[in-house]
């Protein structure tokens, strides 16, 4: 491995340490802030943490975003213990990445970020419907779907609109030729 591959290397490694950081640090203020607590559904958050997910996944390509996507939870799980909110992130998080990942290459001919984190915020709201289903053994639960898909695409295209002015910001910030790491 030449200098230059290391050196790339560690770069994309700091810079997805950087992004967990923050998606951890984002994820906390949503939670003790009581910012949430405007949107009247349970369950429904601004999900502001996706921004720097989908930061990483553009500026640092798929492996590192995985990785924040997976740590994300198990650091949150530290500071709460509590396994039912660790099941239902995972939940959520595998089908969102996943839509992710398949709307990547959509992303300028097809969809801006504000359509791309629709999606997954969609995603992710029927991934933890799943989980909430399987853990609480009661159908029922997906009644609840419709409102928490809608409720899930506006917080998601906020997320978008902010996206649609920080990534490419970043991108620029982060690489000398405006690209990927």
């Amino acid at each position: 491995m030449s200098l230059q591959d290391k050196s790339k290397k560690l770069k994309t490694v700091s810079l997805g340490a950087v992004f967990l950081g923050i998606s951890v640090i984002i994820s906390i203020v949503e939670s003790v802030s009581g910012i949430n607590a405007a949107i009247p559904m349970p369950g429904v958050k601004l999900g502001f943490c996706n921004i720097a997910i989908t930061a990483c996944l553009y500026i640092c390509g798929v492996k590192a975003a995985l990785a924040v996507s997976l740590l994300r939870p198990l650091f949150l799980f530290m500071f709460s213990a509590n396994p039912v909110s660790l099941a239902m992130s995972y939940g959520g998080t595998v089908l969102s990445f996943a839509s992710l990942i398949m709307t990547k290459k959509l992303y300028g001919k097809v969809f801006t970020f504000c359509g791309i984190s629709c999606i997954s915020a969609v995603f992710h709201a029927i991934g933890q419907t799943i989980c909430a289903i399987i853990i609480m053994g009661d159908g029922a639960l997906l009644s609840y779907l419709p409102l928490f898909a809608a409720a899930s695409s506006v917080t998601g295209t906020v997320s978008g609109a902010v996206m649609n002015t920080v990534i490419p910001r970043l991108k620029l910030f982060t690489s000398k030729k405006g690209g990927r790491v």
